[in-house]
């Protein structure tokens, strides 16, 4: 039968050779383990379990139970760091200019000037009729 703190090998998946240690029992097919592998459940049957045992509690920290394995001999597995989340970039708008605009604004016309031009056009129209 299977215990916290007992010691076994991962035989099956992405951590398979490396011990770990039974932190706690969720029912009778899966246990939570820790140790050189990542902490996770994990499927009793993945498991082959040996005849020591880590002198751990019912749901120890990762350092307690990485203690534990250094006491028995067993050499700890560095992890790497975490990364950093990179900064978003922050998405620029881009600026429509239309064309009555960007001739407008080579010629340096303002507002009050463009009325001006309007009124003209207009005269000119009333004077043909």
């Amino acid at each position: 039968m299977v215990e916290v703190g007992q010691l076994a090998i991962k035989i099956a998946g992405r951590d398979s050779g490396n011990f770990c240690a039974v932190v706690e029992i969720v029912d009778d097919a899966f246990v939570l383990i820790d140790g050189n592998v990542r902490k996770k459940k994990c499927n009793i049957k993945h498991l082959e379990f040996l005849d020591k045992k880590l002198d751990i509690k019912k749901g120890a920290s990762s350092e307690a139970v990485k203690k534990e394995l250094e006491k028995l001999g067993i050499k700890i597995l560095k992890t790497g760091k975490k990364r950093e989340a990179k900064p978003r970039p922050i998405k620029q708008r881009k600026i429509k200019i239309k064309e009555d605009k960007k001739e407008a604004g080579m010629k340096g016309t303002d507002s009050s000037q463009k009325k001006e031009e309007k009124s003209k056009k207009e005269d000119k129209k009333t004077e043909k009729k």
